[in-house]
């Protein structure tokens, strides 16, 4: 099992728009304004609910159902891309599956290296 979920909050109240680190080990979760902080993120997998992405895709309200589950997170000054890195994107709106502009499914896909860029998660 990974130690760390990465997801973006989206409830309303203090943490709202923030980036959600979850240690699994020590119990705890901590926020980061995706306008100051970026997150490394390394041996990642793309983590999912379809049933759940698949009721919001068909007009439910949103809720959890999707994150990057990872073995080790690193909490850094925002740092520039690299141009050949991949943009991953999830909106059950628009999919039900974590997506690429050239995959539609990359559910549970694997991916060694992994950083957030404000809202967006590049690998």
């Amino acid at each position: 099992m990974k130690r760390y979920k990465v997801r973006f909050h989206l409830a309303r109240g203090d943490n709202y728009m923030k980036w959600q680190v979850t240690d699994s080990q020590q119990d705890t979760k901590s926020y980061f304004d995706p306008n100051l902080k970026s997150i490394v993120m390394l041996d990642c997998i793309l983590g999912n609910h379809p049933k759940t992405a698949m009721r919001i895709h068909n007009g439910e309200n949103k809720t959890v159902c999707a994150w990057v589950s990872c073995d080790d997170v690193s909490v850094v000054d925002t740092i520039p891309l690299s141009s050949t890195m991949t943009q991953y994107k999830y909106n059950p709106k628009k999919s039900p599956y974590w997506f690429t502009d050239k995959d539609d499914n990359v559910d549970k896909k694997q991916i060694k290296l992994m950083m957030t860029n404000k809202q967006q998660v590049y690998g």
